[in-house]
């Protein structure tokens, strides 16, 4: 009996290529020849806090986190770029790039606006030698899908990964993650798994599931966006699907189904590590605009939340959101909020909502004018997140959700329309800001 051993050959990177050379065409390594390394993209440490005052609430401590957080991550950007390069390759050569994990991170990018169009979510199917399988975990014990789990993952377990390459993104904090970095089957990835830290910490929080949320979004896109750019330095323009909001946007991406590059327009090289940076600088802005002026419309709609629930109404969280039907976490104390999913559902079951009931729709442009003047002719209140102003009174509470139409913020030269957008990210933080003042109101007196 012959038995041969396997072992992991990793190195922790901080921002030099790792992987091997790209997959596409690329046969697999001799027998005895030694294995690639597998990269590790450390997010890099916290500075020593300096002291500063409290912030003054709930919503102000999640934002001031998450833009903590958006402060360290531009180095990450430069560290996924021979990343980016990579699947650029596969993906120039007809791969699929199929995204898994959390199902809320999966949704994200499906049919997404600035998005790829020949992005597929992952169940497990067999991979082919030139796709690209880009995990994200929310959280450290993501079962959604257990056949993306990270110890499946640094396994290669089974035949299902193929000869693809795949990028994982998650908290190296937790230890559900860090515990399964070192047993990398670098024998069967061969440089083609790249594990991304997203700087998400350990710990069950609102603020932790937030940054763990928000944080493996982000990145996913910046890394979208260093695929483009890299695809414009080979003389190749990826088609990216426009938002079914803009003019013309139904038609363009019905111009582009099933295409990976666009067959009219030209992109000319995009540096690397530009798309990504300024991604990370515009996200920013957009979570500091809000900052500094919906705290208070935040724990108005937290109080009006929990005094619904206190009366025994449910409160219905309506999205139209990719991210956050099944990405979001509801906190367990919250035992009347109801996570009901896409707004496009909704129309049935406004018919029989109960009077006292309250409706968090979680918008994305326009105002629903319609729908919340015919929830509150049933007894309703509501409160309304979205992009467009909207009335604050006695029963309607609106706060501004702080990103721009239509949804896309990365200009290419060249070309019409954006890509990458922010939504989702915003989306995230708002949440759980809206969650936060929800928690702390619910526990006064009942």
């Amino acid at each position: 009996m012959t038995v041969v051993l396997a072992f992991a050959s990793i190195l922790i990177t901080d921002g030099a290529a790792t992987a091997g050379p790209p997959r596409a065409a690329t046969p697999r390594p001799a027998a005895g020849a030694p294995a690639a390394r597998t990269g590790i993209y450390t997010f890099p440490a916290a500075a020593n806090p300096s002291p500063a005052s409290a912030p003054a609430g709930h919503t102000e401590a999640i934002y001031q986190a998450a833009l903590q957080w958006f402060d360290r991550a531009e180095p990450m950007v430069d560290k996924l770029v021979p990343v980016a390069e990579q699947a650029a390759e596969s993906l120039l050569s007809g791969g699929t790039l199929y995204v898994s994990g959390n199902g809320g991170f999966a949704d994200e990018y499906d049919f997404r606006a600035g998005g790829f169009p020949f992005t597929e979510i992952w169940q497990g199917q067999e991979l082919e030698d030139d796709d690209v399988l880009l995990i994200g975990n929310f959280r450290p014990n993501e079962m959604e899908n257990p056949r993306a789990r990270i110890d499946y993952v640094v396994r290669g377990y089974g035949r299902r990964f193929g000869g693809a390459m795949a990028v994982h993104l998650s908290g190296h904090d937790w230890p559900q993650i860090s515990r399964s970095l070192p047993a990398v089957n670098s024998g069967h990835w061969h440089g083609r798994l790249h594990l991304v830290d997203t700087g998400a910490p350990e710990g069950a929080g609102i603020k932790e599931l937030c940054i763990g949320q928000f944080s493996a979004t982000v990145l996913g896109w910046v890394l979208h966006g260093e695929i483009i750019s890299a695809a414009t330095r080979k003389g190749k323009t990826l088609a990216t699907y426009a938002s079914d909001w803009e003019p013309g946007g139904r038609d363009w991406d019905a111009s582009v189904k099933g295409r990976h590059e666009h067959p009219k327009y030209k992109v000319p090289p995009i540096p690397a590590g530009k798309i990504g940076k300024q991604y990370l600088k515009t996200c920013r802005g957009q979570l500091a605009e809000f900052l500094a002026t919906q705290p208070g419309q935040v724990r108005l709609a937290g109080r009006r939340m929990a005094e619904s629930m206190k009366k025994g109404g449910v409160v219905w969280a309506i999205t139209d959101s990719h991210v956050l039907p099944r990405g979001a976490v509801v906190p367990a104390e919250l035992t009347r909020m109801k996570m009901f999913g896409r707004s496009y559902d909704w129309g049935y079951f406004s018919r029989s909502t109960p009077k006292g009931d309250l409706l968090l729709w979680m918008g994305y442009l326009r105002y629903p004018r319609g729908t919340i003047e015919a929830a509150k002719r049933r007894g309703c209140d509501a409160v309304v997140v979205t992009v467009d102003k909207g009335p604050t009174d006695e029963h309607t509470t609106h706060v501004r959700s702080c990103w721009k139409d239509f949804d896309t913020v990365i200009d290419l030269p060249d070309y019409p329309i954006r890509v990458l957008p922010s939504s989702g990210v915003m989306h995230t933080v708002q949440w759980y800001a809206l969650m936060a003042e929800t928690l702390a109101a619910d526990k006064g007196p009942r």
